[in-house]
């Protein structure tokens, strides 16, 4: 399995790999994870949605907390949090890329 990325942007599989986060190793997906969705869904926007909630389902999109010191973070990164949410604008996008000039996409999730 292999990671890549250029930070140029310079694919698809780049794009996805920036919108959701995945830029360095190690990583959650494989690059060959990544074009595999690329090629079922019908833009970058929709395949980094999905591979957002692979990231999600894995209980991978992050840290949920971390102490340092005296500082303590830490966030939900279920799928009705911040990570989540993100997911489901990437896939809003991606379905308005596909309607028609002067459509308007209305969510129903």
């Amino acid at each position: 399995m292999a990671f890549s990325y250029d930070p140029t942007l310079a694919s698809d599989l780049d794009w996805v790999r920036f919108l959701i986060g995945d830029r360095a190793q190690p990583s959650v997906l494989e690059d060959e994870e990544i074009t595999a969705v690329l090629a079922e869904e019908a833009n970058k926007y929709l395949a980094a949605a999905r591979c957002g909630r692979f990231i999600l389902a894995r209980g991978r999109a992050g840290v949920t907390s971390k102490s340092v010191d005296g500082l303590s973070l830490s966030y939900d990164s279920s799928p009705d949090g911040a990570y989540g949410r993100y997911c489901a604008e990437l896939h809003q996008r991606g379905c308005e890329l596909l309607l028609p000039k002067g459509s308007r996409f209305v969510h129903l999730f």
